[in-house]
């Protein structure tokens, strides 16, 4: 006596509720197809990529020798530094030190942010390399290192009173942007990407004046695993006609980053 068609779907919903399979055939076995789709998909789950190389940051003030400080900001006040503002020192630090030379008030600050991804399926690293990737398009740095570039189209907005960042200097309006290949700078030094700084480097370098005077800013930005850091070194100067030079700057820009690199642990 073959059992009844009801009988054979109330025992095919029970193989079901028990084997999470979807679909039965008419006679009450269950169906090839959903066999197969379920072994394809099964219960498997993406492997969450590994957490970043570095867990921690290094204490940015304590990360230059005074002797290098003394160099790079001359007449500085207090080379202690001023630390940045920050509610998670295990993600974001920084510092800042403002010194006082014959051409005018200079400025120097480091930044460190160790990535995290929120997405299970990308890596601290991979998050930190796209990142930087963007901050480079941001910046209008050329893609082939060593190549002479132009400076990002748009330049970065001042806080209210700070001329593009620069503490203690009179505000002012409508900054005119200069390319870097300005006569003051040779072709090497316009903005580029860098070797041998870090997974990924480059500098940007830009020139400019405002009515209370003339100011050249040094932008280095580099990546090691799935840590950004970036150095930022200006020169102020009230004397339009002497536009601040870019070698000395570039130059000072490129020490801090070779420090910085081996506090990173």
């Amino acid at each position: 006596m073959q059992p009844s068609r009801g009988l054979l779907g109330i025992v095919c919903a029970a193989v079901l509720a028990v084997s999470g399979l979807s679909a039965c055939t008419a006679d009450g076995d269950t169906d090839p197809a959903a066999v197969d789709a379920k072994s394809a998909t099964g219960d498997q789950k993406v492997a969450p990529a590994p957490p970043g190389k570095y867990r921690k940051l290094p204490e940015p003030c304590g990360s230059l020798e005074p002797d290098t400080l003394k160099k790079l900001v001359p007449n500085a006040p207090d080379y202690t530094g001023d630390a940045e503002l920050t509610y998670d020192t295990n993600r974001r630090v920084g510092c800042t030190w403002t010194g006082e030379t014959s051409q005018g008030n200079r400025y120097l600050q480091i930044d460190f942010e160790r990535v995290v991804s929120y997405d299970p399926g990308v890596s601290d690293e991979a998050q930190a390399e796209s990142d930087y990737d963007a901050k480079v398009l941001q910046a209008g740095i050329p893609t082939t290192p060593g190549t002479p570039g132009a400076p990002a189209t748009t330049p970065p907005v001042a806080p209210p009173g700070s001329p593009a960042g620069l503490p203690g200097q009179p505000a002012a309006t409508a900054p005119t942007t200069s390319p870097a290949t300005s006569p003051a700078t040779s072709p090497d030094l316009a903005p580029r990407l860098l070797a041998d700084v870090g997974d990924a480097a480059f500098l940007d370098d830009e020139l400019m004046t405002r009515d209370s005077g003339v100011h050249r800013d040094i932008t280095l930005v580099f990546r090691t695993a799935n840590v950004l850091v970036t150095v930022s070194y200006a020169q102020w100067s009230a004397d339009k006609a002497t536009a601040p030079q870019s070698a000395d700057l570039q130059q000072g820009a490129e020490q801090v980053a070779d420090v910085l690199v081996k506090t990173i642990k």
